[in-house]
């Protein structure tokens, strides 16, 4: 075996790495569609221009990137993937069916072969490529090698096939070196994933915790108007005094996740600390922020708690809203939390609208 087929395989192993590491990049994930399949094309004919080309067996490596290609992206860009080497490949020979050939066996048999082996969760990351799927495309991929070899290469004998079983062999182990190179590394991107979320959330509720939001509402007021309301379970500490701290854990938990649930779509939740949540809003109207605050204090007060039956449940909430971008984030929530302070004052279980937005609105909910 010609030992350039060692250097293909660490030329492969180098690329590899490469994309790995732009892998998780914005622009690589924004246009995964045509930047994967250009990187794959380009590996391929980085092999390709190796001074072994014309071989017919040791090339067997330039396939390897597309067979990756389809193991983590599916059919798609497996078969986009192999047109930049299929145009090199026919400008670098003459036309010839033998040609056409070699791009089905060389490069859309590859593609077609590890797409079937695709999984939806490989290219998000969120699941390993199995080494025997590597190994069974491997498998298929050598014999039809070994059957079509006779009949595109008519002046190969039977030793040729055996002298090159140990290039095959090298094309496993490469398979199999990517292979868990891709997976070392979703193992170490799902570990920081894991390390990110428990940073911004809330470990007993499960909410974003106050530096997760103050980080989106910052990026928000910057942008547009928005609203703050600050909400506070009534009567917790008597709650936890007379049921306990695991109980009153539990009712944490249960209004939290109430209140994420009724929220709208693009509003944003988080505990605020203690007994208290906090909600980012878009509605900026005094009548919409009346009904949505009113809705928040009936939706928690008709909820059947699961921690003590029978024990009513009920929320204050405080509102203010910042009309202007570029607004003072810490002054709109010290605003809302003035109005929490009134709605516990008039008798909890209401809403207060801060009187910056049109003077004092106080509602029983």
């Amino acid at each position: 075996m010609n030992p350039i087929a060692f250097t293909d395989a660490c030329v492969l192993i180098a690329l590899s790495y490469a994309a790995l590491k732009l892998k998780h990049r914005l622009f690589m994930e924004r246009y995964e569609l045509w930047s994967a399949p250009l990187l794959t094309g380009l590996a391929c004919i980085i092999i390709m221009l190796q001074p072994h080309f014309g071989d017919p067996f040791a090339a067997v490596l330039y396939c390897i990137p597309i067979i990756m290609a389809g193991l983590r992206f599916g059919w798609m860009i497996a078969l986009l993937s192999t047109l930049p080497p299929a145009i090199f490949l026919l400008m670098s020979e003459p036309f010839e069916e033998s040609s056409f050939l070699r791009i089905l066996q060389e490069l859309l048999a590859p593609a077609l072969v590890s797409s079937w082996f695709h999984k939806k969760e490989s290219a998000s990351a969120y699941a390993e490529i199995p080494f025997m799927d590597g190994l069974k495309i491997c498998g298929i991929l050598g014999l039809t090698r070994f059957l079509f070899g006779g009949y595109l290469y008519t002046n190969t004998h039977i030793v040729d096939y055996f002298s090159q079983l140990l290039p095959l062999l090298l094309f496993a182990l490469v398979i199999i070196v990517l292979i868990a190179m891709y997976n070392d590394d979703n193992r170490t991107w799902v570990l920081q994933h894991r390390l990110e979320i428990q940073a911004n959330q809330d470990r007993l509720t499960g909410l974003p915790n106050l530096r997760s939001f103050m980080n989106i509402a910052q990026n928000t007021a910057r942008r547009r108007p928005l609203s703050i309301m600050m909400i506070d379970i009534d009567n917790f500490k008597r709650f936890n005094d007379t049921y306990g701290h695991l109980q009153g854990d539990l009712l944490l938990c249960e209004v939290g996740q109430l209140l994420s649930s009724i929220i709208h779509e693009h509003d944003y939740a988080a505990r605020y600390g203690g007994e208290e949540f906090i909600v980012l809003s878009h509605i900026t109207d005094n009548a919409q922020l009346s009904a949505y605050a009113h809705k928040l204090c009936h939706a928690v007060s008709a909820h059947q708690s699961h921690s003590q039956e029978g024990i009513g449940v009920t929320i204050s909430i405080g509102v203010s809203v910042s009309f202007n971008p570029q607004a003072d984030l810490l002054r709109i929530i010290s605003e809302a939390d003035e109005a929490l302070y009134a709605s516990k004052h008039d008798g909890k279980n209401r809403f207060t609208l801060h009187p910056s937005i049109m003077g004092i609105t106080t509602k029983n909910a």
